[in-house]
């Protein structure tokens, strides 16, 4: 025993000590990010557990796990330190304050970085596809129908419980523009009230009631969400992933009760949500064919076409996250010459721009109200009052043209921008914002620069839940409006499984670990996580797939009315499963199979030579 020891010490060196002191200063942080006691004893299992990893993780000599996890690491750490920023602030003990400033932030880079380079090292040799054949046309059809009828299945109780299916105040806006009972508003994407007045008119037409119609639309959405997702699994399965791994997927994705009930709710965010999965698969589809030297096929072509179209009309922020993908896009397709994925999303941007533009106009679609895109800059100039900071007299004489500034701290709610937007409606003086642009913009600016404390804050509180994990928020509306409409809300379930289904789908808020599958944070750590994989495993061309739904986390930074709304980042959640895969699955056999279909024409070659001589 004492040998062993004396052993283990004379293996101790510099690096042992820094791995030491690294993870001393990681579990000091993650016991007080915890709110555990100085005395807590549990603390030393975080430096008994990290110790031996971050001993690892220092010897590694893998440049492109060290760089991966250098970013990755930071941004969890950020995340953390930023949550615990407004207690900080509060903090007025200067020598406490200063000491968890310092142990948040170089306990959580010590973690975040050191582990995230540990796992990356141990994922660069990781592959999840199988070495078969690719399988017929016939068992891809059959698997794409198939993992639809389960998912169907798995939902049809939902559909059930909720019939005709969830309508809210949003639903119920949009249902009446599609039938002309309003005037037709951008505020909610007009693609989408086409989208309610095809299928409910399918409905009318069908059964003329209005129940009848909606539960229509409920069942057509059914099947559109469900088609999404087996695209994504018949796409694995064609890319010979071991069915041990998508199978489960297909599983986990019929048996989640947000995806379940979501597909029979009347918002815009769940055929966004398709859209931007599919569109994230087809560009995932033609990446690897280029990878594999092939030309893009028709399938492919069409695909990312109509998908990036519609992820351009179905959300407001959909076109800036389109647009922030293609920034990336022109740069990889003009240095690698791929002129015809950079010219069909180029015209997927302009068809988008033109529909948006001058269709609407000739349409009459109202643009949604100026202060609805400004949630952030009214939400940290609330701040900014709220916290009773002096402004100049042109800076109060200019608010007071827009707001009622004496009621501004009194409305100010920090997690949530509505409230403000409101106050500013009340006003009825929008169009001063739009035709004082530079003023506002030079008060924000100069708010910001003199605040920067009261900015920081608004921010981290309007939009925490997108990236700290530990966020719960509501997730299903359980609101049905039938405003100018016959509908009826019937529970076609019994009583009894009624409630044991209301129940199934709250559980996330009881059980540990199934709440991961509802955080919103953990999924974009997941994403940025996938990304750093990508880059391990010298995929870098595919990052681009990641692009989508980082863009659409970014407009959510930058423009959420809410700190957490779930539908917002349904999206995301969608194309999770799609990023987590993308890292481990080899493009070997596509270029095998190249090859293979130019083999008989280089050996034909040396034929047509003898019979020319």
């Amino acid at each position: 025993m004492i040998g062993n020891l004396k052993a283990f010490l004379k293996e101790l060196n510099k690096m042992d000590l820094l791995a030491f002191i690294a993870a001393l200063l990681a579990g000091a942080a993650m016991s007080r990010y915890l709110a555990m006691g100085t005395t807590n004893q549990y603390a030393l299992i975080f430096l008994i557990l990290l110790f031996p990893v971050f001993r690892k993780s220092l010897r590694i000599k893998n440049k492109r796990a060290r760089v991966a996890g250098a970013i990755s690491g930071l941004f969890m750490a950020a995340a953390c330190f930023f949550n615990r920023l407004e207690g900080i602030f509060n903090n007025e003990n200067d020598l406490s304050r200063n000491y968890d400033t310092f142990i948040y932030i170089a306990g959580f880079m010590c973690l975040f970085v050191l582990f995230n380079t540990y796992v990356y090292d141990k994922l660069s040799g990781v592959e999840l596809t199988a070495d078969r054949a690719e399988p017929s046309r016939k068992r891809k059809i059959a698997c794409f129908f198939i993992s639809m009828g389960i998912m169907l299945l798995c939902w049809l109780p939902y559909y059930l419980l909720l019939y005709p299916g969830d309508i809210t105040a949003d639903s119920i806006s949009e249902l009446n523009q599609a039938w002309g009972k309003e005037a037709l508003s951008n505020h909610h994407p007009i693609a989408h009230t086409a989208m309610i007045r095809l299928f409910t008119g399918l409905g009318q037409a069908l059964f003329h009631d209005d129940t009848k119609a909606a539960a229509t639309y409920s069942v057509c959405q059914m099947f559109l969400l469900s088609a999404a997702f087996s695209y994504l699994i018949v796409t694995l399965y064609k890319l010979r992933v071991r069915k041990r791994f998508f199978l489960p997927l297909m599983i986990l994705i019929a048996v989640l009760p947000y995806n379940g009930v979501y597909s029979v709710t009347m918002w815009k965010d769940i055929p966004f949500g398709m859209l931007v999965l599919s569109f994230s698969v087809t560009l995932w589809r033609a990446l690897l064919c280029y990878k594999a030297g092939r030309k893009l096929p028709v399938f492919e072509a069409v695909m990312l076409f109509f998908t990036g179209v519609g992820v351009c009309l179905f959300r407001s922020n959909g076109l800036y996250a389109f647009m922030f993908l293609f920034v990336f896009m022109l740069i990889f397709c003009v240095k690698l010459r791929k002129l015809l994925l950079l010219g069909i999303t180029t015209a997927s941007l302009i068809i988008a721009l033109i529909v948006k533009g001058p269709v609407y106009k000739a349409l009459d679609v109202a643009p949604p109200d100026t202060i609805e895109s400004l949630s952030l800059p009214a939400q940290q100039i609330a701040a900014v009052i709220r916290d009773e900071n002096t402004m100049s007299p042109e800076q109060w004489a200019l608010l007071d043209q827009v707001v009622d500034i004496t009621r501004v701290a009194e409305t100010y709610a920090p997690n949530i921008s509505d409230p403000i937007k409101n106050l500013v409606r009340e006003t009825d003086n929008q169009e001063y914002i739009a035709e004082h642009k530079g003023e506002f913009l030079k008060l924000w600016i100069d708010l910001g620069l003199k605040y920067p404390k009261s900015y920081l804050l608004a921010h981290i509180l309007l939009t925490n839940g997108y990236w700290n994990p530990d966020i719960q928020y509501w997730v299903y509306s359980g609101e049905f409006r039938s405003d100018n409409f016959e509908m009826y809300k019937k529970n076609l379930l019994s009583d009894e499984h009624g409630e044991w289904l209301m129940k199934y789908r709250e559980n996330y808020h009881t059980f540990h670990y199934i709440g991961l599958f509802w955080s919103i944070g953990l999924m974009v750590w997941l994403m940025v996580f996938m990304m750093g994989a990508a880059f391990v495993k010298r995929r870098r061309s595919l990052l681009m797939c990641y692009l989508p739904a980082m863009g659409v986390w970014l407009t959510l930074l930058i423009a959420t009315p809410v700190f957490a709304e779930f539908r917002y980042a349904y999206s995301i959640f969608m194309t999770v499963p799609l990023l987590c895969f993308i890292p481990f699955v080899s493009e070997k056999h596509l270029i095998a199979e190249t090859a293979e279909e130019k083999a008989p024409v280089e050996e034909k070659a040396p034929v047509e030579a003898e019979k020319t001589k």
